[in-house]
């Protein structure tokens, strides 16, 4: 009885430490993949603001505006002059819609640490 529990536990023990095992070496490929696979975006001083917002469309953005605040939230929606922004920093329940006339500048991430 004591070397049947005895072996249960030694192969549950060795089933585990594969597993852990199995774990760790896929996990840096996984992290290689959500990279290569994230998108960064490129702003382009060529086409109207409206245009770069259109780009940045479901990504985090910081806008700053003409009366000196910032906002910073995701874009959801860019028409009528209109710049629609969700998850707003700090407020995440709320959204807000800003006249693109009043924006002076517009801050994204368009490369991480790893980009050359």
């Amino acid at each position: 009885m004591k070397t049947m529990k005895g072996k249960n536990l030694l192969v549950t023990s060795v089933v585990l430490f594969i597993l852990f095992m199995m774990g760790l070496l896929t996990t840096p490929q996984r992290v290689q993949a959500a990279e290569k696979t994230r998108e960064y975006v490129q702003f382009n001083a060529g086409i109207p603001l409206a245009d770069n917002l259109v780009i940045l469309k479901g990504k985090q953005i910081t806008v700053y505006l003409s009366s000196g605040p910032t906002v910073t939230g995701i874009v959801k929606e860019v028409k009528n002059n209109l710049l629609h922004l969700e998850q707003i920093t700090m407020k995440e329940f709320y959204d807000v819609v800003i006249r693109i006339d009043n924006i002076i500048a517009v801050e994204a991430q368009v490369r991480n640490s790893l980009t050359k």
